[in-house]
This record gives C-alpha cells, structure tokens and sequence, in this order.
C-alpha cells in the first residue's frame, strides 16, 4: 500500500482530487444501470481500486505492437473501465504524467488520437453530466474530431439522453465540456 500512496500522491500532483476520492471515499466503484437493455442503453462506470491502477502495464503488450504503436502504450493505466470493450486511463511514465485522460479500446492500441483533453475533476465532472451513458467519451472525441468513430454514437446519445432524462439537452452537455476542456483553460 505504500506504493500505491507515494503514486497516488504522485498523480494527485497533476489530477487534484484523486488521492482525497480514493484516501477518503472509496478504493474502486462500480455503477451500472439499464433503461433497455436488449438495445444497450444504458450507462457504466467502473473505477479502477488502486492495486490495478498502478499496476505494471508493460506485460499486456509485446515488443512488436509497442514498436508499431508507440510507448505510450505501456504507460496507458486504465482508471475507468467504462464498457466491456473500452477503458479511460492516465499516461503515468516514470518521470512525468499526462495532464489529460485518454480513451482506448480494448481492439486499438492507438493512443495519440483518444485525448479526452479533460483532467481527473473534467472527466469526473463529464461522466455525471452525461449520467455515464455508454460510450460518452467516444462522444467527445467525436465533437472534438468529427471524423471517425463515434458519429452512431453520438446520434445515439443526444436521442436516448433527451427520452431518459426530460431535463438533459445536447448544449448544456457541450457547454460543460467546453468549460471544463484543458484546452480552454490553458488559452
């Protein structure tokens, strides 16, 4: 456990609020919930307990995916395992971390494309306001590139969200984004 305090102090340095949320509040968490469950609406998160968000990541990848898809990889360290198929996570190296969060599925081993440009508090602040509605991350991304995956998606998304909860719009969830964007705060 004395590892795992000195790397959550560590990482509480560049995403503040991370080592109060696991110190004082909970060690992992885990919600999920359905409004139609043959059609897959519904929502997930899963926070990482401690023990898996420090562990070693290297072993995952062999030496041929790290050259094709960068190093970047093995310091991928999932924090939120939002689908079956999908993980959120930090860049932890050994003498710095990434301020932004990064997407990645389970089937893509690229990294550099999947920036959330939202930190711990942004992605925590995004994942209520999206009610942590399968695949929101990929619904930024999307907003963000406009290209690529996440336009079913995203179509998905703003529909489902408006008939589940009457009071969600589509604006106040991008205005939210936006304010709380790395890359609006860094202007």
């Amino acid at each position: 456990m004395e590892i795992e305090l000195e790397s959550l102090n560590k990482l509480d340095a560049v995403h503040q609020g991370i080592e109060e949320y696991y110190e004082k509040r909970s060690d992992g968490f885990e919600l999920e919930w359905w409004c139609d469950k043959e059609k897959s609406i519904g929502g997930k998160m899963n926070l990482a307990e401690t023990k898996y968000l420090f562990a070693d990541m290297k072993e995952y990848y062999d030496e041929e995916i790290l050259s094709i898809h960068g190093e970047d990889l093995k310091y991928f360290q999932p924090f939120d395992y939002c689908s079956n198929e999908s993980r959120c996570g930090f860049i932890i190296r050994p003498n710095s971390i990434e301020k932004s969060m990064y997407y990645k599925s389970i089937d893509d081993y690229e990294l550099d494309y999947l920036d959330l440009d939202l930190d711990y508090y942004g992605y925590t602040q995004m994942a209520i306001e999206a009610r942590v509605f399968y695949n929101w991350q990929v619904v930024l991304l999307y907003y963000m590139n406009g290209v690529g995956i996440g336009s079913v998606e995203t179509e998905t998304f703003k529909t489902e969200m408006h008939k589940i909860f009457p009071d969600w719009t589509w604006e106040n969830f991008i205005a939210k984004f936006e304010s709380l964007r790395l890359f609006n705060k860094n202007k």
